[in-house]
């Protein structure tokens, strides 16, 4: 997503006079004190990230960094490099944390060359480390009162046991959730990844195994990533024989989550006899959208990105490192950081953490981000949201992705942030087995309560 040029010329001014606040007012601050967590909150109201990082680097932090902490600063704009200096920064020995004293000059040194390696925005090289444990959602509180208020009354669905047999499909909505599922909001899974541990450097953070689920070896994890991306492949190839309908929805929301302007379209996904993808737009009204425009990009990521698939030909371009072995929903998986090793151009990836049913070997959930998030070539920013898909078992074979949910605030430098929520569905799946090779399809409109008519057989 971007922001609309005349939005963004109107603020960059304002914008610029409250960062030069914030930065004149910390740099008059006595540099061998150690930063407070109030200290970051104020930085993150008028700097950027990569100026709050350099201050970081150079005083420290007096505090250690935990998940609850970690995703309190990312929801007030702190960047992913951020939350990582910070927990680096927070890991490291500082004797003026408990007693500040103007006597400790170099309490506060700069990390080392390997946590300044430079994140995936337009770079050359991604980061070794996975994604930190701040940009994954926190553990499942015990008490709903700690779950952030719903922006509507969507549900997440519930990833099931395996089915033996191909069920009726039906959307995820539809689906009965568990009780864990009635009590959380709509903005978070049902089952949340615990990361407990703080993010050694260059290391992930360690997942919590659930009672009785024991890690693989070196050598049986390997072979798991293998197999989970062999079974991709042919999930890839089986999935181009499927026709689907997918819905697309971003709504931008102001004060009180109230809705203030919408982006919507529907498309039937088909096939030719070659696997190649077709779209026929079913219902494309006109935006809405206050200050935000969904780019190229954005498509992109409702195509591939999103209904993310690690096949067996993309794994080089992959560093995957295995997290744990847990329970999510009714079924178990491991766990997997995924991180692509290098942006290449003109390229989209995803990045962030898949669970992979320790039976059939295939992803069964998602959650993380759309990269690189850069500039344009006219200077703008384009910024993607962390989001969650889960897929259910269709045929009795593969897992399908059914549903994906994002609700993030997109941090602009230049601009106020803007609070977003975007919900993907994928329904409909039928199986097309036809020799007829379709030579083409014409866009069309339709009211938006008229039903999608599934394409013939």
């Amino acid at each position: 997503m971007r922001l609309k040029p005349n939005l963004a010329k109107k603020l960059l001014v304002g914008m610029s006079l409250l960062v030069m606040a914030g930065l004149l007012a910390f740099a008059a601050a006595p540099t061998e004190r150690p930063l407070s967590k109030d200290d970051i909150t104020l930085l993150l109201f008028g700097s950027p990230s990569s100026k709050i990082i350099q201050e970081v680097e150079r005083r420290g932090v007096d505090f250690q960094m935990s998940a609850d902490l970690a995703k309190k600063f990312h929801d007030e704009g702190a960047s992913d490099d951020l939350i990582e200096a910070l927990q680096k920064a927070g890991n490291k020995p500082v004797a003026a944390a408990s007693a500040p004293s103007p006597s400790s000059p170099s309490a506060a040194s700069t990390v080392t060359a390997s946590a300044t390696e430079p994140a995936p925005g337009g770079k050359p090289n991604a980061p070794e480390s996975p994604e930190p444990a701040a940009a994954a959602p926190p553990p499942a509180p015990p008490s709903p009162a700690a779950a952030p208020p719903a922006a509507s009354s969507d549900s997440e669905p519930v990833l099931h046991t395996r089915q033996a047999s191909a069920p009726v499909p039906a959307p995820p909505a539809a689906s009965s959730p568990s009780p864990a599922a009635a009590s959380s909001s709509s903005s978070e899974p049902v089952l949340h990844v615990a990361a407990h541990q703080e993010e050694a450097a260059g290391h992930p953070p360690a997942v919590p195994n659930a009672p009785g689920l024991k890690d693989p070896d070196a050598q049986g994890i390997q072979h798991i990533i293998q197999e989970f991306a062999a079974k991709e492949k042919i999930f890839r190839e089986a999935r181009n024989n499927y026709t689907y309908h997918q819905i697309n929805k971003v709504e931008e929301l102001g004060p009180g989550d109230q809705v203030m302007g919408t982006y919507e379209q529907e498309w039937d996904i088909l096939y030719d006899d070659s696997g190649k993808r077709i779209e026929r737009v079913t219902y494309a009204p006109e935006t809405t959208l206050k200050n935000l425009i969904v780019t190229k990009e954005d498509i992109e990521g409702f195509r591939n990105i999103q209904p993310f698939v690690l096949t067996t030909d993309e794994l080089p371009e992959y560093d995957i490192k295995y997290l744990g072995h847990v329970k999510v929903d009714e079924i178990t998986a491991y766990v997997f950081s995924i991180r692509p090793k290098e942006i290449q151009k003109n390229r989209q990836y995803f990045q962030g953490i898949v669970w992979v049913d320790d039976r059939d070997l295939q992803i069964v959930k998602s959650e993380g981000k759309q990269v690189p998030q850069d500039k344009t070539h006219h200077g703008q920013e384009n910024l993607f949201p962390r989001f969650t898909t889960w897929r259910e078992q269709i045929d009795g074979k593969f897992w399908f992705p059914t549903y994906t949910m994002a609700n993030d605030t997109l941090y602009f430098s230049n601009a106020p942030p803007v609070h977003m929520k975007e919900i993907v569905r994928y329904t409909d799946y039928k199986q097309f087995k036809s020799g007829v090779r379709i030579l083409q399809v014409q866009s069309i409109d339709k009211p938006k309560d008229q039903t999608t008519t599934p394409p013939p057989k």
